[in-house]
């Protein structure tokens, strides 16, 4: 049976309405296909966007479905940088990772940054976050926000979704933080401890500080590394060349390869570096462990028995 306190959980969420609104019944051509032809309507209602959204400037829209997406307008000169953004979406999909469907649409000769909205959720900072089941989401999720080069992730950045059967599971929302063009290791590893250094220091990384998942083991790890590794650099190729268009590239050519081959020198440079620092459980020793103070246990009942 699958793991319910990983974060891979495309397979576990049992809510149909969920499934369906983060497409986690669809393939992954599936959901490309969707988006890079979604149809927006009501252009402008902002009767579906929340207060928080308003002030920074978006606006609402709904697709044929009926569902509500978040808009902001985005330069000309930015459009670039998130189409970038939008891949890191389709990885985070490749990778398992429940997230808000996000990606670059044109609405009367401007362009828009859109955010599926996420209904019936709420900031993961209304949870004790550093409690289970949401440490080993987080855990795992700080291999896919390495993987991006996403220096701000805060708990503005993760909304909980409760699933038919009431347990609480993440969404990741918002990549707007995302680099996926710079091609040196922006963010790497410590030699003396594990963790990252990091060039932007003004920015936090609060939900997702290495030190907090020291205590964790491969085993924790080893699912969302083993899918990521497993990726097909023909896929990703395919995902870019389908997005990416001469309207908004100069050399769509030259993007596409720039995205895949950062995404393939930082996957190969995390995955070495995960299993560097973190072993396998010594079940053994556990067992010691737990021999042991069942001893004391029995020693303690046996004295009041007294």
């Amino acid at each position: 049976m699958a793991d319910k306190t990983n974060m891979l959980i495309h397979d576990v969420i049992v809510d149909k309405k969920i499934r369906k609104y983060l497409y986690l019944d669809n393939s992954i051509d599936e959901v490309v296909a969707t988006l890079d032809h979604l149809e927006l309507n009501n252009f402008g209602d902002e009767s579906i966007v929340p207060f928080t959204a308003k002030i920074r400037g978006y606006t609402g829209a709904t697709d044929k479905n009926g569902d509500p997406w978040l808009m902001k307008y985005i330069p000309d000169s930015e459009a670039p940088m998130h189409k970038y953004q939008e891949i890191a979406f389709y990885i985070d999909f490749l990778m398992k990772t429940p997230a808000a469907p996000t990606i670059l649409v044109k609405h009367e000769g401007k362009f828009y940054r859109s955010t599926k909205y996420i209904q019936n959720a709420m900031q993961i900072g209304s949870y004790n976050y550093l409690d289970p089941p949401f440490m080993k989401m987080l855990g795992n999720d700080l291999i896919n926000r390495w993987l991006f080069f996403d220096e701000d992730r805060n708990p503005n950045n993760y909304m909980v979704i409760h699933d038919d059967d009431s347990k609480p599971y993440i969404v990741v929302i918002d990549y707007d933080k995302a680099d996926m063009e710079t091609e040196e290791m922006k963010i790497h590893g410590m030699e003396d401890k594990f963790g990252w250094h990091r060039e932007e220091k003004t920015r936090f990384l609060t939900l997702l500080k290495p030190e907090n998942f020291e205590m964790f083991s491969i085993e924790d790890f080893e699912q969302r590394l083993n899918i990521m590794m497993k990726i097909k650099k023909s896929v990703l190729k395919g995902i870019c060349n389908t997005v990416f268009t001469k309207e908004i590239f100069d050399n769509t050519e030259t993007a596409v390869n720039l995205i895949v081959n950062n995404f393939d020198k930082r996957r190969n440079y995390l995955n070495k570096y995960f299993r560097t620092w973190f072993k396998e459980k010594d079940l053994a020793k556990e067992k010691e462990v737990d021999a042991r103070y069942a001893g004391l246990g029995k020693s303690f009942t046996d004295y009041y028995k007294r």
